[in-house]
């Protein structure tokens, strides 16, 4: 099991702190966004939650599809992993990370700013379940993508002739972040929709 984790320890702390900073760089951006949300577009926004609270309240809320909440789940973790076959992943894994940090803090703040505290235990039942799965996630696969996308870049420019890093613990990690990933889906088919309807009477 130390192996699995065994990353190259000159190498680990870099590709960490690139996509460390592009994560928090898009929430940044994704938080300050939704905070200057207002008039039509903040209404909307509200209008929308406000009735997705009041279907799960009467129970009329339709439980997600397995499909759409796989790829929903799965998406930004596999872009990744594909991202991490080509020199490109270098750049694309951070523009990646950078996005999904926009949008799930966007998302937060936007709940937050409409519920005030209440509003973060929406956020957290909607996204932080999961999320504390799926985000550590996606760091193993994009630091390990990064590494391998930057020994591409190098072999493809001549300057090193490393050995591919794609072994047997580069695909151990993915398949351990593939099981994370299909918790984080069973949350979201049957428990995320529950809890969300056992609190849904405090927003409406």
């Amino acid at each position: 099991m130390v192996r699995v984790w065994d990353l190259p320890g000159g190498e680990l702390l870099p590709a960490l702190v690139v996509t460390a900073a592009a994560f928090s760089l898009g929430g940044i951006l994704g938080c300050a966004l939704a905070l200057s949300v207002s008039g039509g577009g903040g209404d909307s926004l509200s209008s929308y939650v406000s009735g997705y609270l009041a279907a799960a309240q009467s129970t009329e809320m339709p439980l997600p599809g397995v499909l759409s909440t796989a790829w929903s789940v799965a998406r930004w973790p596999l872009l990744t992993v594909l991202m991490g076959f080509t020199a490109i992943g270098l750049i694309g894994i951070p523009v990646l990370f950078a996005t999904r940090g926009f949008l799930l803090s966007f998302a937060i703040s936007a709940f937050i700013q409409m519920f005030g505290i209440k509003g973060g235990l929406l956020a957290f039942l909607t996204f932080g379940l999961t999320g504390i799965l799926s985000v550590p996630a996606l760091f193993v696969l994009g630091v390990q993508g990064m590494l391998a996308a930057r020994v591409l870049l190098r072999r493809f420019s001549g300057s090193e002739r490393r050995v591919l890093p794609f072994d047997r613990a580069y695909f151990t990690r993915c398949g351990l972040c593939a099981c994370a990933l299909t918790l984080c889906v069973l949350l979201e088919l049957f428990g995320v929709p529950m809890l969300i309807r056992s609190v849904s009477g405090l927003f409406v």
